[in-house]
């Protein structure tokens, strides 16, 4: 009797031993959580940060230091608590296992070097000032600031997204940005305006709050208005006040010209 309950209590140790040593294999293999990690990133950030962290409407993960996460535990708060006054959102659904081999694939794509960008960057700066894009557009403190600043455009957005909103600004608007004032985008939400007198504005909102509206025209005109003087406020946010410039470029002109913003990475 005695020599059957040692029997039952080994089984029941050795059961009770089976996750514990499941869970020390699965965190020894670093190939398993990078496999796992990757089929994570598809599913939930690639349409942001591209194929393989090449970069699209979000920067590109192709790079041995993050900015925001320079360390594993850095990364594993964004992945829980997203980045304020960004786009990148908190994750809360995932289990521990799952964050450490999404932050275990985000690592091993910093070991890829960023793809390099056709075209000449040099033309392409020629070509930027040919089209007169300095007249909305800031680089370095040069320019105008009806537009986003572009000083580190080449960093946070990646190549494929340049070439879209050069070609179709409207359909490269960066997502979530009517909700989230990110970086530099929210404020260029495009605005028609109608005031009870009759005069139309037309520019970019600068702030809002439940009872005035602050527009920005391309003149650079400011305006204050109040919510309840307003007959017609137009958010149009399926457009961009960027013109198309696809037309006004060879497709080696236009190679270049993102070449050039690709290279904008700021200081």
């Amino acid at each position: 009797m005695i020599a059957k309950w040692w029997l039952m209590a080994g089984v029941i140790l050795a059961l009770a031993a089976a996750p514990a040593r499941l869970s020390a294999q699965s965190k020894a293999d670093p190939a398993a959580d990078v496999e796992g990690g990757k089929l994570l990133f598809n599913g939930m950030c690639v349409e942001c940060h591209g194929a393989g962290g090449a970069g699209g409407d979000a920067p590109s993960l192709n790079r041995a230091r993050l900015l925001h996460a320079p360390d594993d535990a850095a990364l594993v708060g964004i992945l829980t608590n997203g980045i304020p006054n960004t786009n990148m959102p908190r994750i809360r659904r995932f289990t521990d296992n799952e964050t450490r081999q999404l932050v275990a694939y985000v690592r091993s794509l910093g070991k890829i070097a960023e793809a390099k960008v056709p075209g000449d960057a040099k033309k392409g700066a020629d070509i930027y000032g040919r089209l007169g894009c300095a007249s909305c557009h800031v680089i370095n403190g040069a320019g105008g600031n009806f537009g986003p600043d572009l000083s580190d455009i080449g960093f946070m957005r990646g190549a494929a997204y340049l070439r879209q909103a050069v070609v179709d600004p409207g359909a490269s608007l960066p997502k979530g940005v009517l909700q989230v004032p990110a970086r530099g985008y929210a404020e260029y939400l495009p605005l028609r305006i109608v005031t009870s007198q009759g005069g139309e504005v037309r520019g970019i909102r600068v702030n809002e709050d439940a009872f005035t509206i602050q527009v920005r025209d391309q003149a650079g005109k400011f305006y204050s208005l109040r919510k309840s003087d307003l007959e017609l406020l137009d958010k149009q946010t399926d457009k961009s006040l960027m013109p198309s410039v696809s037309s006004r470029l060879t497709a080696p002109e236009l190679t270049d010209l993102v070449a050039y913003l690709s290279s904008l990475r700021g200081a």
